[in-house]
């Protein structure tokens, strides 16, 4: 019989796809990010990995250059900008309840950013952990990946 004193745990080693998942947070400052440089910058574009299936050589791996998802929108009744937050492509509904989650950021590109930037104070705050974390689930459901 061994004679040693050790301590165990029910702990299991993390998979490296799981330390490579972003966190909520993460997902929308990111977002948030690319909204702003899409303010500042109308031209602006993010490179994208896309992997296209071929009969000759297999699959093949292509890089494109496309615009962000604009978050934002001109009202047409005010001409305001409007901001809705999303995570991915799912929107975040920072109200709850149902109730409308259209932020009026401004007139200018210049107040849209000065509210994006209060968002992800808020985000990095984490004052909107748990709209950030509904929202990845609806995201989920989504996609079809319900755990």
């Amino acid at each position: 019989m061994l004679n040693l004193k050790l301590n165990f745990t029910s702990e299991k080693k993390a998979l490296v796809s799981d330390l490579r998942k972003k966190t909520p947070r993460q997902v929308v400052l990111d977002g948030i990010g690319l909204q702003v440089e899409l303010l500042k910058n109308p031209n602006f574009t993010v490179e994208r990995i896309r992997y296209r299936k071929g009969a000759e050589d297999g699959n093949t791996r292509q890089s494109i250059s496309r615009p962000p998802q604009p978050w934002f929108w001109r009202s047409a009744n005010d001409g305001n900008l409007l901001l809705e937050i999303r995570y991915g492509r799912t929107p975040v509904e920072i109200q709850g309840d149902g109730k409308p989650n259209s932020i009026i950021a401004g007139k200018t590109n210049a107040d849209a950013i000065k509210v994006l930037e209060q968002i992800s104070a808020a985000v990095k705050a984490g004052e909107l952990d748990t709209q950030l974390e509904a929202a990845k689930i609806k995201a989920k459901h989504r996609r079809g990946k319900i755990e």
